[in-house]
């Protein structure tokens, strides 16, 4: 029998120009890890303000971090 490989994960990780381009992103990327520097966060959190197509790139992120993480804070 032929031994299946397992596809061995990356992480990718997400800068503020990818998230303000695409808030749908971090849904881009397969059974791989994504990882969110902290700065990226305290910079979306700056773009929140505004009739922008950019701010609201990060509202509509922000909201899908708040969904995926319930009732958890990201520290957890």
């Amino acid at each position: 029998m032929a031994k299946k490989e397992k596809k061995q994960k990356k992480i990718f990780v997400l800068d503020t120009s990818v998230i303000l381009y695409n808030h749908n992103s971090i849904n881009s990327f397969d059974d791989n890890d994504v990882a969110i520097p902290i700065t990226v966060l305290e910079e979306l959190d700056n773009f929140k303000k505004g009739n922008d197509n950019k701010n609201f790139e990060a509202r509509e992120f922000i909201r899908i971090l708040d969904k995926l993480s319930g009732n958890s804070s990201l520290q957890d």
